[in-house]
């Protein structure tokens, strides 16, 4: 039971900062997030409201096994010590193209991507939170189209974006 009336929008799962303990993280339609050890009776470890709009994805990193990251359509993507909680993050970065439909981080690369309906899709270096690459909509004759984003989701081991789009596409970046 997540303790909250509002639709669950994302579930992910990792391992806790030992690297033993199954984790099961999530968000919800409120901005809330849950993080749940799989392995208690209770379940529910902690539950906070940590965004103000609706949580796109939440993860744990694979290169920081205590570090969460969260994203909501708002545009704010911040990440969170889950030894300390999910009170306060660490770090807040700022979609500059807003109104994100999409959140991933590549599972061996410290890389996370994000997607919008405003044609634009950021990759940031999941560590120190620095945007490494925008690729945004071109209008030119010759231009890459890029349509509103969906889905994103990067190959395991190699640095290769896939991108749903709403007109039914589906883009690789390298």
């Amino acid at each position: 039971n997540t303790q909250s009336s509002s639709a669950v929008t994302c579930l992910s799962s990792g391992r806790d900062a030992s690297g033993t303990g199954p984790l099961l993280v999530g968000g919800n339609a409120h901005g809330d997030l849950f993080l749940t050890d799989v392995r208690c009776a209770s379940g529910l470890v902690t539950t906070a409201q940590c965004h103000s709009h609706k949580v796109v994805n939440a993860f744990l990193t694979t290169h920081s096994p205590h570090t969460l990251m969260s994203g909501s359509t708002a545009g704010d993507i911040k990440w969170w010590d889950i030894r300390k909680g999910i009170s306060q993050p660490f770090r807040v970065v700022h979609s500059a193209k807003g109104s994100v439909t999409a959140l991933v981080g590549h599972p061996n690369q410290p890389l996370v991507a994000s997607g919008s309906v405003n044609q634009a899709i950021e990759i940031f270096n999941s560590t120190s939170g620095e945007q490494l690459n925008l690729l945004k909509y071109q209008s030119s004759f010759l231009g890459h189209r890029i349509p509103p984003v969906s889905c994103l989701e990067f190959h395991p081991f190699h640095t290769l974006l896939a991108v749903g789009s709403t007109d039914s596409t589906i883009s690789l970046y390298k």
